[in-house]
């Protein structure tokens, strides 16, 4: 009997050891690695566990809920093998969202809804737009064209043309609002969801082990809500020194999991864009049929008048004892060009809480050649433009980014740096300067209107007069236009524009000179005359 107990006991205790090695043998890791995309980032763990023989789960805890569970990895070092990896969630964690959470979301829903439909809207007008402009040419090789035919399509075209553009900007007016009230929103739920604890994730990685040892596992993952966007602070000390261009990275992460001192590369990559290439279909035309948005249906309806169809296309130091400039993680970060992206590896670790913050971190500084020189339209805005032009940007691998500007140690206003450009000249304005006076005057003496059998002719005269009150000379472009007719009714006759560039196409008039300092008033004309009928009116002003 006592035998039969020792045997029974030695069992259970077999069953209790293996159950044990059933259930998930916890491990407790280290961040380690962060990279960041433009959308996205991936997370690197390590720990270190403690195997047995035989088959062991080694799971890692309280992860991010934002897990993209196709791009976890397991690796490690150790006599052992890695069988399997398996994503889960604890869901005893997770919390009912909140009304105002829900509120939230069905209005960011919404607002998508209606950016999606209007930007729908914007890229037909485009399409309708470069269809008229592909299709300007009337006859043929050899086929004349009749005037009245001509001045039809003219009309036909510039009112069309005209509705569009009209459209255009309301559509874009619309959509800045829409974008706004969702960046709002957004913000808001961000804020609300990072207070909030969800269902954490959990990554199982199972293993096998001939012998007991200790073990070092390797988790990597992607999580979706985090990234960076690029921005710029552009600083000029003066007209004769080259631009400096700081290459800063603003760095937000909202994954449930805060990054304690990690290691940060930032990567110009984005995994969550599709990889797949283009595939070119065939092109059929069909004739156009403009729509209009029913609101109470939710849908589109075709229109059947043709009123209708006109109306839907409508720091400075305080103290001199502090001799050096402090630095900048710039100085800390290597950048490397892979195959199809640019990688910004920084040396020094980095904190960036889940709060969906923006935490700005400088990763490069260049510096630029710059010429400067002033720029003015005197018929629109007497102030000068500062305009720094830019050479050499194109060397480096920027992105698209709003830039601050800083000019002689003052902060100017924003611009953007629009990268996709061909030009390798690129024109930063630097803001006004009131030490150049500009005046346009309409020399009365000089300007008549008359009447001319069926015709009335206009006289315009007047006088551009620069200044430059700078102790340094200045180089300065001014720019002026004649009117361009559209009409053969309407005549213009240039008649001055001292020494102006004459651009034929456009009417432009370009005065660009040197301006010495503490300079007496530069003066130029420009006259110009217009006939047309007197039974019509010209808007000349």
């Amino acid at each position: 009997m006592k035998k039969i107990c020792i045997i029974l006991s030695f069992i259970g205790l077999i069953i209790m050891n293996a159950k044990a090695e059933d259930k998930p043998k916890p491990i407790k890791s280290d961040l380690t690695d962060v990279t960041v995309f433009m959308s996205g980032a991936q997370l690197s763990r390590t720990g270190t566990v403690f195997l047995n023989p035989g088959t062991t789960q080694v799971v890692f805890e309280e992860l991010s809920p934002n897990i993209i569970a196709t791009s976890i990895q397991a690796s490690g070092k150790g006599d052992f093998t890695i069988l399997s990896v398996l994503h889960q969630f604890n869901y005893n964690k997770s919390l009912t969202k909140s009304k105002e959470v829900l509120a939230l979301e069905d209005s960011l829903e919404k607002i998508q809804a209606q950016i999606d439909y209007q930007t729908g809207v914007q890229t037909v007008y485009t399409q309708e737009a470069a269809m008229i402009l592909a299709n300007q040419v009337l006859g043929g090789a050899n086929t004349g064209v009749k005037i009245q035919d001509l001045k039809d399509a003219a009309d036909f075209f510039r009112t069309r043309l005209s509705e569009i553009k009209f459209k255009q900007i309301e559509i874009i007016a619309t959509l800045k609002k829409l974008n706004e009230r969702y960046a709002r929103n957004s913000n808001q739920l961000t804020t609300l969801n990072a207070k909030n604890s969800k269902a954490s994730s959990e990554i199982v990685v199972t293993v096998s082990s001939k012998i007991a040892a200790n073990a070092i596992v390797s988790i990597n993952y992607l999580i979706s809500t985090g990234g960076w966007t690029p921005s710029y602070d552009l600083r000029a000390v003066d007209i004769n020194s080259p631009i400096s261009l700081n290459y800063k990275a603003n760095v937000y992460q909202s994954s449930g999991e805060d990054w304690k001192n990690v290691k940060l590369k930032l990567s110009t990559g984005n995994p969550t864009q599709s990889g797949s290439k283009p595939v070119l279909n065939p092109w059929y035309l069909t004739f156009y049929t403009a729509y209009t948005y029913n609101y109470e249906n939710n849908r589109p309806s075709a229109t059947v008048s043709e009123s209708k169809k006109m109306e839907a296309d409508k720091a400075g130091a305080a103290n001199d004892i502090y001799t050096t400039n402090a630095n900048t993680s710039a100085i800390y970060t290597q950048q490397v060009e892979t195959q199809t992206n640019v990688e910004f590896d920084i040396s020094i670790p980095y904190t960036i809480h889940s709060d969906g913050k923006l935490n700005t971190v400088e990763i490069q500084t260049y510096s630029l050649p710059a010429t400067y020189q002033y720029y003015c339209v005197p018929k629109l805005d007497k102030d000068a433009f500062l305009l720094a032009k830019i050479t050499g940007w194109d060397k480096y691998n920027l992105l698209n980014g709003e830039v601050n500007l800083f000019f002689e140690g003052t902060y100017v206003g924003k611009s953007y740096l629009d990268t996709r450009t061909t030009r390798d000249t690129l024109d930063i304005s630097l803001g006004r300067d009131k030490n150049i006076v500009i005046t346009r005057t309409k020399q009365n003496e000089f300007s008549s209107s008359a009447f001319v059998g069926l015709n009335k002719k206009e006289i315009f005269s007047y006088e551009i007069s620069v200044r430059n009150k700078k102790k340094q000379a200045i180089d300065i472009m001014i720019e002026d236009q004649y009117p361009i007719s559209s009409d053969k009714d309407i005549e213009v006759e240039r008649i001055e524009s001292t020494g102006a560039a004459y651009n034929e196409t456009t009417g432009k008039l370009t005065w660009q000179f040197k301006l010495g300092p503490n300079t007496t008033s530069k003066k130029y004309i420009l006259k110009y005359s217009v006939k047309y009928p007197k039974s019509k009116t010209v808007i000349l002003n």
